[in-house]
């Protein structure tokens, strides 16, 4: 990815429950990419909780001229490693036609400046270990690896 500023006519807009059905596409390329299992009612429960609870994070678009680029999902989270809240920045995708300028690196910039707003004090993410490209993007930006591994238990279906 370069690192040029894109075009100004890209913008970030909180997402509202009217974005929804417009964003459920590039949530399944996303999902589909990423070779994540698809819940769309799942999905869609937590979609309408970020747009509706500001405790619970923020869902943010990324439009040019009105369109979906892309879109990042931020949640809020609670840690004493981290002093209390800290940021988990749960999904940043940018639509293939919209790569190649810049774009996530503004992303992450946005993503950064919500989470000071926010008062938080770290901001953590995930990345598959086979996505180079978007570890290095991650790691210009500043954002190392720690020699932990994450683990999850499912605790509903």
């Amino acid at each position: 990815m370069n690192d040029a500023s894109p075009a100004p006519d890209y913008r970030f807009a909180a997402a509202d429950t009217a974005d929804l059905e417009r964003l459920m596409p590039v949530l399944r390329e996303f999902y589909t990419v990423e070779h994540l299992p698809w819940n769309e009612p799942a999905l869609r429960q937590a979609l309408l909780t970020l747009v509706s609870d500001p405790n619970a994070g923020r869902l943010r678009l990324i439009l040019r001229d009105g369109a979906i680029a892309g879109y990042f999902v931020l949640g809020f989270c609670f840690s004493l490693e981290f002093g209390g809240r800290y940021g988990l920045l749960d999904e940043l995708f940018v639509l293939p036609a919209h790569r190649g300028g810049g774009l996530a690196q503004r992303a992450l910039a946005e993503i950064e400046a919500l989470c000071r707003a926010e008062g938080l004090g770290a901001l953590r993410l995930e990345v598959n270990d086979d996505n180079a490209h978007a570890r290095g993007i991650y790691e210009r930006a500043g954002y190392r690896a720690h020699p932990r591994r994450l683990m999850t238990k499912w605790l509903r279906d």
